[in-house]
């Protein structure tokens, strides 16, 4: 009995001592959270507030997923996570044609993730002045809609697919008031070899959806080939035809390409030259922007 007593003694130390091991003392440094995560933002907790939704987990401002849009012609279908806002500013110049003046133009572009799958986006050339005669206004504000239809499907070597819908307002100088305008564009997107991803994007826009008027709608096609050269910086070439989705210049078919460099998590900037194919446009577009993530 004494040999007993002794053994559940023993025992019941050693419990003891691995419940204590176990259990770190109190204060000890709690575990680090990890890289995705974070404390919430205001933008997500408004967007938790419009749509409440437990299941969707909130994810840190980043500018490289799923990108800038204003950095090359078509957009991508993929829209931001939910609460995460990206702003892109992109000033930009379009050269002197026969029957348009050189123009200089502020692009700026406002995106805001609803839903993970749902996209609200503000979009205006903002501060833009032309030469011969020189003047300077305020362009219109156009209301954008960007919805993600579903991801890639590499086993069937399907793209990404997703709907952007916008309607231009007629908020902005009267010289470049070209009325309310419409316009709707399917996005795609396809991974291919060598970090390379070919986008697409197909619509119809109410006619001269620029700084032009115009009766009608008309075919826009846009299209670029991006590849990552390195971690931080892409390379592209793009072209589109009868301008960018959003409308960012005169109709016109351009050719070009640049590159983007992304100088921290929430910030890009990027660039790009295009020349135009049709005589009498403006011969070349060009552009030079920052992107913001938050």
């Amino acid at each position: 009995k004494k040999h007993g007593m002794g053994f559940l003694i023993i025992l019941a130390l050693c419990l003891g001592a691995g419940t204590s091991i176990a259990q770190p003392p109190e204060g000890a440094k709690k575990e680090e959270p990890k890289e995705d995560e974070g404390d919430p933002t205001f933008l997500y907790r408004f967007s938790q507030f419009l749509i409440p939704k437990p299941d969707v987990a909130f994810k840190k401002p980043n500018i490289r997923e799923p990108g800038p849009d204003s950095a090359n012609f078509p957009n991508s279908p993929y829209t931001l996570p939910k609460g995460m806002a990206y702003f892109e500013t992109t000033p930009s110049v379009a050269g002197k044609g026969s029957s348009n003046p050189r123009t200089y133009s502020t692009p700026t572009l406002i995106r805001y993730g609803l839903t993970d799958d749902v996209e609200l986006r503000l979009f205006t050339n903002s501060l833009t002045v032309e030469s011969e005669p020189n003047r300077a206004g305020f362009s219109p504000i156009v209301f954008d809609v960007k919805i993600h239809f579903w991801d890639e499907n590499k086993d069937l070597f399907l793209p990404a697919v997703g709907m952007e819908i916008l309607l231009q307002s007629t908020f902005g100088s009267s010289f470049l008031n070209t009325g309310v305008q419409p316009s709707m564009n399917l996005l795609f997107s396809k991974d291919l070899v060598w970090d390379t991803v070919l986008e697409a994007s197909v619509g119809l826009q109410s006619g001269d959806i620029g700084l032009n008027s115009g009766d009608g709608y008309e075919m826009t096609v846009q299209g670029d080939l991006t590849t990552k050269v390195t971690e931080r910086i892409s390379l592209f070439v793009q072209t589109a035809y009868n301008g960018s989705v959003d409308p960012r210049f005169a109709n016109n078919i351009l050719v070009g390409g640049g590159g983007l460099l992304n100088l921290t998590e929430t910030i890009t900037i990027y660039g790009s030259y295009n020349a135009s194919v049709v005589k009498n446009l403006p011969p070349y577009f060009t552009q030079l922007g920052i992107a913001f993530a938050f």
